[in-house]
């Protein structure tokens, strides 16, 4: 049977924890699971270490940020030659049958490196709203509703160029070949630069109606802190997107740094102005490190800082 490690990158998540691990528990495909703490300061450890032994936990002493948390687990992961992973968020549940419809699709399709279940709002009731718009990013309206509805002739999985990281299903083969989280994100971005390699590299990113998980997250549109957040990462992982050519994808970044700006003076707002110009200058300072990055992760990277902790291997070893 295929050994699959489900991967948590937790900070300061009480508040959703225990359920995320009671859900997985409830899993009818077995699974091992790993938390990497980014250095709680509430009760998220205890609740691991007194509540779910079977599970290891990674004790980080700082915030490392998501990617670089998960690059922690990935590695192991390799050591172990496990041969899938499920990258989870800690607001995220699993419903039983999750995991194995993922693995089932996963062997059907062998050429999807990445692979979501439906991410649903925190009740199930509905797509989570940032998640139904990445569907709309590549699919017609009408297409969206069926699979929100999971009615009609739906096919078992169908590609996109991004999804987020709160559920992905991702093979060894993937792994092996396209290397672990870019250390230039550290928290947003690190997703849509990792699915760009992915294609990059020969694989898909997919999204399968057959299986869900539900996201408890607060379901939000577009609004002044989602702008701030775009203009700090769409520049870097625009630029650092393999599948554009270097000379398109400063093109395309300049572009969008005007319109952040036009935005800025037509809501008469400082702060966004302010912002735009210092990504200006970032991107104008860093384009060696940019050109460097791209050069990089045009062969697999491997993040050598990404070391197994020595608490991982003595937990393996008893």
């Amino acid at each position: 049977m295929p050994e699959i490690l489900v991967i948590i990158v937790t900070y300061n998540g009480e508040k959703w924890i225990r359920r995320c691990l009671d859900h997985l528990a409830g899993s009818t495909q077995p699974v091992k699971t790993v938390v990497v703490d980014n250095g709680s300061t509430d009760h998220t450890k205890r609740i691991i270490s007194e509540g779910f032994p079977d599970v290891m936990l990674l004790e980080e002493d700082q915030n490392h940020g998501f990617g670089q948390a998960n690059n922690i687990a990935l590695a192991y992961a390799l050591q172990q030659q496990t041969d899938y992973v499920l990258l989870l968020n800690q607001d995220a549940y699993v419903y039983p049958g999750t995991i194995g419809t993922l693995l089932s699709v996963a062997e059907k399709h062998p050429e999807y490196g990445i692979i979501s279940p439906l991410q649903q709002n925190g009740s199930g009731g509905q797509l989570d709203v940032q998640f139904r718009i990445f569907i709309a990013n590549n699919y017609p309206e009408a297409f969206v509703k069926k699979v929100e509805a999971r009615e009609g002739d739906l096919p078992e999985l169908f590609p996109v160029r991004f999804v987020n990281a709160a559920a992905w299903f991702i093979p060894r083969s993937c792994l092996e070949r396209t290397g672990l989280f870019h250390p230039l994100f550290y928290h947003y971005g690190e997703d849509n630069n990792y699915c760009s390699r992915v294609q990059y590299h020969g694989f898909k990113t997919g999204i399968t109606p057959l299986a869900a998980i539900r996201h408890d997250r607060t379901q939000t549109g577009a609004d002044k802190k989602q702008l701030e957040r775009q203009i700090a990462i769409v520049p870097l992982y625009i630029l650092l997107d393999l599948r554009k050519k270097i000379v398109l994808a400063y093109l395309l970044v300049f572009w969008k740094l005007v319109g952040y700006l036009w935005k800025g003076i037509k809501q008469k707002s400082p702060d966004i102005c302010r912002l735009t110009f210092s990504e200006i200058k970032w991107v104008v300072k860093n384009t060696r490190r940019i050109a460097d990055a791209r050069r990089t992760t045009k062969a697999p990277y491997v993040n050598k800082a990404a070391v197994v902790p020595k608490t991982a291997i003595q937990q393996t070893n008893h």
